[in-house]
Protein backbone atom coordinates (compact mmCIF):
# COMPACT_ATOMS: atom_id res chain seq x y z
CA UNK A 1 0.00 0.00 0.00
CA UNK A 2 2.62 2.21 0.64
CA UNK A 3 4.23 1.74 -2.71
CA UNK A 4 0.95 2.64 -3.92
CA UNK A 5 0.26 5.46 -1.90
CA UNK A 6 4.05 6.87 -3.42
CA UNK A 7 3.37 6.17 -6.86
CA UNK A 8 -0.05 7.84 -6.68
CA UNK A 9 1.22 11.17 -5.09
CA UNK A 10 3.87 10.98 -7.98
CA UNK A 11 1.27 10.69 -10.79
CA UNK A 12 -0.64 13.05 -9.14
CA UNK A 13 2.22 15.67 -9.15
CA UNK A 14 2.90 15.74 -12.61
CA UNK A 15 0.56 17.47 -14.78
CA UNK A 16 0.83 16.88 -18.66
CA UNK A 17 -0.83 17.67 -22.31
CA UNK A 18 0.21 15.77 -25.18
CA UNK A 19 -0.51 17.28 -29.22
CA UNK A 20 1.30 16.79 -32.66
CA UNK A 21 3.07 19.67 -34.21
CA UNK A 22 4.91 20.45 -37.57
CA UNK A 23 8.62 21.38 -36.81
CA UNK A 24 7.55 24.73 -38.56
CA UNK A 25 5.30 25.34 -36.11
CA UNK A 26 8.29 24.72 -33.27
CA UNK A 27 10.65 27.27 -35.24
CA UNK A 28 7.93 29.91 -35.10
CA UNK A 29 7.65 29.60 -31.46
CA UNK A 30 11.27 29.52 -31.55
CA UNK A 31 11.25 33.06 -33.72
CA UNK A 32 8.47 34.54 -31.17
CA UNK A 33 10.35 33.52 -27.84
CA UNK A 34 7.46 31.43 -26.92
CA UNK A 35 9.75 27.92 -27.15
CA UNK A 36 12.77 28.61 -24.82
CA UNK A 37 15.79 27.25 -25.22
CA UNK A 38 17.78 28.23 -22.44
CA UNK A 39 21.51 29.76 -22.95
CA UNK A 40 22.94 27.40 -20.63
CA UNK A 41 21.13 24.56 -22.14
CA UNK A 42 21.32 25.67 -26.28
CA UNK A 43 25.46 25.48 -25.44
CA UNK A 44 24.95 21.66 -25.01
CA UNK A 45 23.76 21.10 -28.54
CA UNK A 46 26.73 18.79 -29.24
CA UNK A 47 25.67 16.22 -32.07
CA UNK A 48 28.21 15.93 -34.48
CA UNK A 49 27.68 16.33 -38.05
CA UNK A 50 27.02 12.86 -38.94
CA UNK A 51 24.05 12.80 -35.80
CA UNK A 52 22.62 15.76 -37.60
CA UNK A 53 22.27 14.65 -40.62
CA UNK A 54 21.14 11.15 -40.32
CA UNK A 55 18.07 13.06 -38.50
CA UNK A 56 17.24 15.32 -41.45
CA UNK A 57 17.85 12.20 -43.52
CA UNK A 58 15.55 10.62 -41.16
CA UNK A 59 12.88 13.44 -41.92
CA UNK A 60 12.86 13.37 -45.57
CA UNK A 61 12.42 9.69 -45.69
CA UNK A 62 9.62 10.09 -43.33
CA UNK A 63 11.33 7.83 -40.68
CA UNK A 64 8.67 8.82 -37.30
CA UNK A 65 10.71 11.37 -34.43
CA UNK A 66 10.37 10.31 -30.84
CA UNK A 67 8.28 12.50 -28.57
CA UNK A 68 9.75 15.80 -27.93
CA UNK A 69 9.08 16.90 -24.05
CA UNK A 70 8.63 20.34 -22.93
CA UNK A 71 7.47 22.28 -19.33
CA UNK A 72 5.56 25.04 -19.51
CA UNK A 73 6.37 28.11 -17.09
CA UNK A 74 4.53 30.10 -15.19
CA UNK A 75 3.82 32.51 -18.41
CA UNK A 76 3.32 29.67 -20.86
CA UNK A 77 6.27 29.42 -22.79
CA UNK A 78 7.27 26.29 -23.31
CA UNK A 79 11.47 25.26 -22.20
CA UNK A 80 12.52 22.18 -23.70
CA UNK A 81 12.91 19.00 -21.21
CA UNK A 82 14.39 16.39 -23.76
CA UNK A 83 14.70 16.45 -26.94
CA UNK A 84 17.05 19.29 -27.14
CA UNK A 85 19.70 17.83 -30.31
CA UNK A 86 17.02 16.84 -32.33
CA UNK A 87 14.72 20.84 -31.78
CA UNK A 88 18.67 22.06 -32.18
CA UNK A 89 19.76 20.38 -35.44
CA UNK A 90 16.52 21.27 -36.92
CA UNK A 91 17.08 24.70 -36.01
CA UNK A 92 20.67 25.52 -36.95
CA UNK A 93 20.35 23.66 -40.15
CA UNK A 94 17.48 26.71 -41.20
CA UNK A 95 20.37 28.94 -39.48
CA UNK A 96 18.15 29.96 -36.49
CA UNK A 97 20.04 28.97 -33.71
CA UNK A 98 19.98 32.30 -31.23
CA UNK A 99 22.69 32.69 -28.26
CA UNK A 100 25.52 30.34 -30.37
CA UNK A 101 25.11 31.27 -34.10
CA UNK A 102 28.24 29.82 -34.82
CA UNK A 103 26.40 26.38 -35.10
CA UNK A 104 24.34 27.07 -37.50
CA UNK A 105 24.75 27.22 -41.40
CA UNK A 106 26.28 24.03 -41.53
CA UNK A 107 26.14 21.39 -44.35
CA UNK A 108 24.91 17.70 -44.90
CA UNK A 109 27.12 14.90 -45.06
CA UNK A 110 26.26 11.98 -47.11
CA UNK A 111 22.96 9.74 -46.10
CA UNK A 112 23.35 6.50 -45.65
CA UNK A 113 20.16 6.09 -48.06
CA UNK A 114 20.15 9.21 -49.82
CA UNK A 115 23.86 9.29 -50.35
CA UNK A 116 23.46 13.01 -52.76
CA UNK A 117 22.96 15.02 -49.29
CA UNK A 118 26.29 15.78 -49.24
CA UNK A 119 27.57 19.15 -48.96
CA UNK A 120 24.06 20.41 -49.09
CA UNK A 121 23.27 23.33 -46.86
CA UNK A 122 19.52 24.54 -46.42
CA UNK A 123 19.29 26.78 -49.10
CA UNK A 124 20.98 24.00 -51.22
CA UNK A 125 17.87 21.83 -50.74
CA UNK A 126 14.89 21.98 -53.17
CA UNK A 127 12.05 24.18 -51.83
CA UNK A 128 10.21 21.10 -51.82
CA UNK A 129 12.28 18.89 -49.42
CA UNK A 130 12.55 22.10 -47.05
CA UNK A 131 8.95 22.19 -46.83
CA UNK A 132 9.01 18.39 -45.95
CA UNK A 133 10.82 19.07 -42.59
CA UNK A 134 9.04 21.89 -41.92
CA UNK A 135 5.66 20.05 -42.35
CA UNK A 136 7.52 16.70 -40.58
CA UNK A 137 5.23 16.02 -37.35
CA UNK A 138 6.50 15.06 -34.08
CA UNK A 139 4.25 14.83 -30.68
CA UNK A 140 5.05 17.28 -28.09
CA UNK A 141 4.32 16.13 -24.36
CA UNK A 142 3.90 19.21 -21.88
CA UNK A 143 4.31 18.97 -18.36
CA UNK A 144 2.72 22.08 -16.57
CA UNK A 145 3.95 24.68 -14.78
CA UNK A 146 2.07 22.78 -12.22
CA UNK A 147 3.63 20.16 -11.56
CA UNK A 148 5.84 19.10 -8.86
CA UNK A 149 9.28 20.54 -9.51
CA UNK A 150 11.06 17.06 -8.13
CA UNK A 151 8.99 15.14 -10.51
CA UNK A 152 10.10 17.63 -13.03
CA UNK A 153 13.47 16.49 -12.55
CA UNK A 154 13.14 13.11 -12.52
CA UNK A 155 11.32 13.59 -15.81
CA UNK A 156 14.19 15.01 -16.73
CA UNK A 157 16.67 12.55 -15.63
CA UNK A 158 14.54 9.37 -16.93
CA UNK A 159 13.94 10.72 -20.41
CA UNK A 160 17.84 11.86 -20.77
CA UNK A 161 18.82 8.60 -23.32
CA UNK A 162 19.45 10.70 -26.80
CA UNK A 163 22.67 9.62 -28.76
CA UNK A 164 24.27 11.88 -26.94
CA UNK A 165 23.33 12.23 -23.49
CA UNK A 166 23.76 14.92 -20.56
CA UNK A 167 25.66 14.19 -17.52
CA UNK A 168 24.30 14.88 -14.40
CA UNK A 169 25.48 18.61 -13.40
CA UNK A 170 24.38 19.10 -17.13
CA UNK A 171 20.67 18.28 -16.09
CA UNK A 172 21.35 20.08 -12.72
CA UNK A 173 22.26 23.25 -14.55
CA UNK A 174 19.32 23.19 -16.78
CA UNK A 175 17.06 22.79 -13.81
CA UNK A 176 17.99 24.72 -11.51
CA UNK A 177 18.79 27.84 -13.22
CA UNK A 178 14.62 27.83 -13.58
CA UNK A 179 14.42 28.89 -10.23
CA UNK A 180 17.58 30.99 -9.63
CA UNK A 181 20.83 31.56 -11.30
CA UNK A 182 23.08 32.82 -8.36
CA UNK A 183 24.30 29.26 -7.27
CA UNK A 184 25.01 28.43 -10.63
CA UNK A 185 26.92 31.05 -11.92
CA UNK A 186 28.85 30.77 -8.52
CA UNK A 187 29.82 27.47 -8.80
CA UNK A 188 30.94 28.04 -12.86
CA UNK A 189 33.03 31.39 -11.89
CA UNK A 190 35.07 29.14 -9.34
CA UNK A 191 35.06 26.11 -11.84
CA UNK A 192 36.73 28.55 -14.54
CA UNK A 193 39.90 29.62 -12.71
CA UNK A 194 43.09 29.07 -14.06
CA UNK A 195 44.56 27.41 -11.08
CA UNK A 196 41.44 25.16 -10.80
CA UNK A 197 41.69 24.04 -13.89
CA UNK A 198 45.49 23.87 -14.11
CA UNK A 199 45.45 21.35 -11.05
CA UNK A 200 42.66 19.32 -12.42
CA UNK A 201 43.93 18.99 -16.13
CA UNK A 202 40.44 18.35 -17.39
CA UNK A 203 39.81 16.82 -21.47
CA UNK A 204 38.29 19.03 -23.49
CA UNK A 205 35.09 16.20 -23.48
CA UNK A 206 35.55 16.82 -19.88
CA UNK A 207 35.12 20.59 -19.85
CA UNK A 208 32.15 20.58 -22.33
CA UNK A 209 30.47 18.12 -20.08
CA UNK A 210 30.90 20.21 -16.77
CA UNK A 211 33.10 18.15 -14.96
CA UNK A 212 34.56 20.94 -13.16
CA UNK A 213 31.63 22.52 -12.28
CA UNK A 214 30.41 18.98 -10.88
CA UNK A 215 33.62 18.91 -8.45
CA UNK A 216 33.22 22.04 -6.91
CA UNK A 217 29.76 21.26 -6.35
CA UNK A 218 30.94 17.84 -5.03
CA UNK A 219 33.36 19.57 -2.60
CA UNK A 220 30.10 22.20 -1.33
CA UNK A 221 27.94 19.28 -0.58
CA UNK A 222 30.58 17.02 1.38
CA UNK A 223 32.13 19.90 3.28
CA UNK A 224 30.99 20.08 6.63
CA UNK A 225 28.24 18.34 5.62
CA UNK A 226 29.17 14.63 4.95
CA UNK A 227 27.55 13.22 7.52
CA UNK A 228 24.11 14.42 6.19
CA UNK A 229 24.66 11.89 2.98
CA UNK A 230 21.94 9.70 2.95
CA UNK A 231 21.66 8.87 -0.61
CA UNK A 232 24.04 8.08 -3.02
CA UNK A 233 26.02 11.01 -3.88
CA UNK A 234 25.00 12.30 -7.19
CA UNK A 235 21.44 12.38 -5.55
CA UNK A 236 23.21 13.94 -2.38
CA UNK A 237 24.77 16.71 -4.74
CA UNK A 238 21.68 17.15 -6.39
CA UNK A 239 19.39 17.59 -3.26
CA UNK A 240 22.32 20.01 -1.85
CA UNK A 241 21.94 22.26 -5.38
CA UNK A 242 18.38 22.70 -4.81
CA UNK A 243 18.76 23.70 -1.61
CA UNK A 244 21.26 26.04 -2.28
CA UNK A 245 19.54 27.41 -5.32
CA UNK A 246 16.75 28.16 -2.80
CA UNK A 247 18.95 29.52 -0.37
CA UNK A 248 18.12 26.82 2.20
CA UNK A 249 21.75 26.49 3.35
CA UNK A 250 24.49 28.97 3.71
CA UNK A 251 26.98 28.44 1.03
CA UNK A 252 28.84 31.62 1.56
CA UNK A 253 31.83 30.47 3.48
CA UNK A 254 32.31 27.40 1.13
CA UNK A 255 33.83 29.53 -1.45
CA UNK A 256 36.43 31.15 0.48
CA UNK A 257 37.68 27.46 1.60
CA UNK A 258 37.55 26.14 -1.83
CA UNK A 259 39.81 28.88 -2.87
CA UNK A 260 42.15 28.66 -0.06
CA UNK A 261 42.30 24.31 -0.51
CA UNK A 262 43.06 25.18 -4.35
CA UNK A 263 46.01 27.93 -3.39
CA UNK A 264 47.54 25.79 -0.87
CA UNK A 265 46.87 22.36 -3.15
CA UNK A 266 47.94 23.87 -6.31
CA UNK A 267 51.72 24.23 -6.48
CA UNK A 268 52.24 20.45 -5.60
CA UNK A 269 49.83 19.65 -8.65
CA UNK A 270 47.81 16.51 -10.35
CA UNK A 271 49.74 14.02 -8.48
CA UNK A 272 47.88 14.96 -4.93
CA UNK A 273 44.81 13.77 -6.15
CA UNK A 274 45.65 10.87 -8.42
CA UNK A 275 46.17 7.58 -7.66
CA UNK A 276 49.09 4.93 -9.24
CA UNK A 277 47.13 4.64 -12.51
CA UNK A 278 48.48 8.44 -12.99
CA UNK A 279 44.32 9.08 -13.83
CA UNK A 280 42.26 11.64 -10.92
CA UNK A 281 40.79 9.84 -8.31
CA UNK A 282 37.17 11.78 -6.67
CA UNK A 283 37.74 9.53 -3.61
CA UNK A 284 41.01 11.58 -3.35
CA UNK A 285 39.44 14.86 -4.41
CA UNK A 286 37.34 14.21 -1.80
CA UNK A 287 39.88 13.28 0.80
CA UNK A 288 42.00 15.95 -0.27
CA UNK A 289 39.87 18.64 -0.59
CA UNK A 290 37.92 17.98 3.01
CA UNK A 291 41.03 17.09 4.94
CA UNK A 292 42.74 20.48 3.82
CA UNK A 293 39.64 22.34 4.03
CA UNK A 294 38.78 20.66 7.73
CA UNK A 295 42.72 22.65 8.99
CA UNK A 296 42.91 25.21 6.60
CA UNK A 297 45.01 27.24 8.74
CA UNK A 298 47.33 24.90 9.59
CA UNK A 299 47.95 24.28 6.58
CA UNK A 300 48.41 27.02 5.22
CA UNK A 301 51.41 28.21 7.92
CA UNK A 302 52.73 24.44 7.72
CA UNK A 303 54.27 24.03 4.00
CA UNK A 304 54.33 21.82 0.90
CA UNK A 305 56.25 19.42 3.32
CA UNK A 306 54.09 18.60 5.42
CA UNK A 307 51.19 18.66 2.85
CA UNK A 308 53.06 16.18 0.87
CA UNK A 309 53.51 14.04 3.89
CA UNK A 310 49.80 14.24 4.74
CA UNK A 311 48.86 13.36 0.53
CA UNK A 312 50.69 10.24 0.91
CA UNK A 313 49.62 9.39 4.65
CA UNK A 314 46.14 9.08 3.00
CA UNK A 315 47.07 7.43 -0.33
CA UNK A 316 48.16 4.59 1.50
CA UNK A 317 45.61 4.68 4.46
CA UNK A 318 43.90 1.02 3.89
CA UNK A 319 40.86 2.41 6.06
CA UNK A 320 40.66 5.08 3.23
CA UNK A 321 41.38 2.85 0.51
CA UNK A 322 38.53 0.44 1.69
CA UNK A 323 35.82 3.18 1.07
CA UNK A 324 37.42 4.50 -2.28
CA UNK A 325 37.14 2.55 -5.56
CA UNK A 326 34.81 0.39 -6.79
CA UNK A 327 31.12 1.99 -5.41
CA UNK A 328 32.72 4.83 -3.89
CA UNK A 329 29.93 6.82 -4.07
CA UNK A 330 27.85 4.70 -1.73
CA UNK A 331 26.64 6.77 0.99
CA UNK A 332 28.21 4.86 3.88
CA UNK A 333 31.26 4.82 1.84
CA UNK A 334 31.09 8.60 1.32
CA UNK A 335 30.74 9.46 4.93
CA UNK A 336 33.61 6.97 6.12
CA UNK A 337 35.96 8.24 3.35
CA UNK A 338 35.40 11.87 4.17
CA UNK A 339 35.50 11.25 8.67
CA UNK A 340 38.73 9.26 7.68
CA UNK A 341 40.83 12.01 5.66
CA UNK A 342 39.63 14.76 8.17
CA UNK A 343 41.41 11.99 11.06
CA UNK A 344 44.44 11.66 8.75
CA UNK A 345 44.91 15.25 7.82
CA UNK A 346 44.80 16.17 11.56
CA UNK A 347 47.62 18.13 12.80
CA UNK A 348 48.15 16.16 15.57
CA UNK A 349 48.80 13.13 13.33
Amino acid sequence: MIIYGQALSGRNSLSADRLDMSFGELMNMYSNDELVIDPEFQRLFRWDLEQRSRFIESILLGIPIPSIFVAEDTDGRWEIVDGLQRLSTILSYFGMLKHTPEKNGWALVAGDVVESLEGLQVADLPVKYQLNIKRSVCRIEVVKWDSNYDMRYELFNRLNTGGSPLTDQEIRNCIFRGISVEFTNLIKQLSSKNDFAELIQPTQKQKDELYLDELVLRFFSLFQNHEKVNKNLSDHMTEYMKMATRKEVDYEGKMEAFNRVVEIVGPIGRSALSGKNGQLSTSLYDGVFNGVAGNIDFYEKAGEAKLREKIEALKEDEEFKKVSGVASNYKERVKKRIERAIEVFAPNE
